[in-house]
Order: C-alpha cells, then structure tokens, then sequence
C-alpha cells in the first residue's frame, strides 16, 4: 500500500498508531521498553518512506537508506528522545533528498515546519504508558501528511543521461506493465 497522499497518509497515521500497542506487547518482555520504542519509530520511519515512493523500485531503495541510517542512529543515540528526533530527520531525508524534489529553500523550510511540528506535537501527547505513545506516534504522522498539500513539490526523476536507449526503454515498458507509472 502507498501513502504518497494526503489521505493516505492519514490512514498511514492511524495505522502506524494502532500497530504500537501490538508491538509493545511482544517487543518489550524481549528487548526492554525503551529498545523496542526505538526500534518501532525507526523501523515505522523506514516503513512510512518506502509507502512516499511514487514506485516500487524506488520504494526498496528507499527503504534501504532508511535502514541503514536507522540502524546508525539506533546505535549512536543515547536515548528514545534522540532515536525520535533521529527518525523524524531520517523521514525528512529520504522524502525531500531521495523520493521528492523542490527548491532547496523550499524543501529545507517544508521539512522544518513538518518534522519541528510533527516532534512538537508527538511531544504534547506523550505520555508513561502505551496509549500516550501512539498518540504520539498518530500526532507526529498527522502532521506529515501535510507534505502532500505543500506547493512546489514533484517526484524526483531518475537520471538517464549515460544510459543505453535501450535499458531506458526497457525500465520504462517493465514500470508500465508493473503499473507503477
């Protein structure tokens, strides 16, 4: 499923909300509270960015550097506070550095406003127990969905410069029949 929509990313809110307490309840025994909240807002993160891409194929790549910069801030953060803020930024390079283009000053004040006040908001609803957390987590990808109403903002084209007309032509029929254009 795509959430590369105002709509559809609402959804994705509620959902990535209501998975939590799911996640909390087997997570915690296993790696302690504050691990596997860590684990589920980064991993939510890298699963809200590959849902952006407009294609599938963008979408593995995708998914890929928001692992892997995940995992980097799973490791370098010295607490939940951090992973949280780590995620947001992860959700904010991925979606205007790999996934969606504008002017730079544009995309650099969108992502500002979006994860300042989607971190704002998910800190207001947070609370000790489970049910304040999603919340929180609902809060924080309400604001996001506000991505899709900003001006100015259109899906980041491969480059084929250097690329064999052939290769091109071919990507371009397999994207056709797979739907994704």
């Amino acid at each position: 499923m795509r959430w590369n929509g105002f709509a559809r990313s609402l959804l994705f809110a509620a959902l990535a909300a209501g998975a939590f307490p799911i996640f909390a309840l087997f997570a915690n025994p296993v790696v302690g509270r504050a691990s596997a909240l860590s684990l589920y807002l980064l991993g939510i993160a890298a699963v809200y960015v590959a849902g952006l891409a407009p294609r599938r194929s963008r979408a593995v790549v995708t998914a890929g550097i928001a692992s892997a910069l995940g995992a980097g801030v799973f490791l370098l953060a010295p607490s939940v506070g951090t992973v949280a803020a780590g995620a947001a930024l992860v959700v904010g390079v991925c979606r205007s550095g790999v996934l969606y283009r504008s002017r730079r000053a544009r995309a650099l004040a969108a992502e500002t406003i979006l994860l300042g006040g989607g971190l704002g908001l998910a800190r207001f609803l947070a609370g000790p127990d489970t049910l304040h957390i999603a919340f929180a987590i609902w809060g924080f990808f309400l604001v996001q969905s506000f991505f899709f109403l900003v001006g100015g903002i259109a899906e980041r084209v491969e480059a084929t410069a250097g690329l064999d007309p052939f290769e091109v032509a071919r990507a371009r029929a397999l994207a056709l029949m797979e739907g994704e254009v």
